[in-house]
């Protein structure tokens, strides 16, 4: 009897390949400018369950693997690379509005609430401007900057851009912090 290996590779497993030779993500990873993170690690695992762009909109046509995530210093900035799949469209081919609004409020709020008070926020307040369609399935870059910091309210910018660095849409947020003792973290 001759047993046959199966080596199935996922989606995940080749846009990992894919990753690693991206002439982006290999300039930020040697660049003592920017320190990778591993995205949602900061969340609890509860929180995890219930976040709709860890889990629900993760997996094969949408967001293939978990986004690379390379912050400053100061963490006043991040950059996050991601491969948005061919199950995020709203029209056929192009990525969905409001999943790109989504991203949008996720990285501003990447770069705001570890700013604020208590490190809490929410959004009171998001305007995005839509470009150029995102086209599905490629690897796009998201970049995000803490505009403006005052009290318990912070101002951040961010885009979504092609690894080309064309601009897709942008976005403008007001985030504030509550007034409470402590983060938010009941589920």
């Amino acid at each position: 009897m001759t047993v046959i290996e199966y080596n199935e590779v996922t989606e995940e497993d080749d846009l990992l390949e894919q990753e690693k030779s991206l002439e982006f993500v290999k300039s930020l990873r040697s660049s003592e400018d920017w320190e990778e993170v591993v995205a949602y690690k900061h969340m609890s695992a509860s929180a995890k369950a219930h976040s709709l762009t860890a889990t629900t909109l993760r997996g094969e046509g949408k967001i293939g693997r978990h986004p690379l995530k390379f912050y400053n210093k100061e963490k006043t900035e991040c950059i996050m690379i991601s491969h948005f799949g061919i199950h995020l469209c709203g029209h056929d081919g192009i990525i969905h509005g409001g999943f790109a609004a989504t991203v949008l409020d996720e990285m501003l709020a990447y770069v705001t609430i570890p700013n604020l008070p208590n490190f809490t926020g929410f959004t009171a307040n998001l305007n995005v401007d839509y470009r150029k369609p995102i086209l599905a399935n490629q690897w796009i870059i998201v970049r995000g900057k803490l505009e403006k910091l005052e009290g318990r309210k912070a101002w951040g910018k961010a885009i979504i851009e092609t690894l080309e660095h064309t601009l897709l849409t942008e976005a403008t947020a007001l985030y504030i912090s509550p007034r409470t003792d402590g983060p938010v973290t009941k589920f």
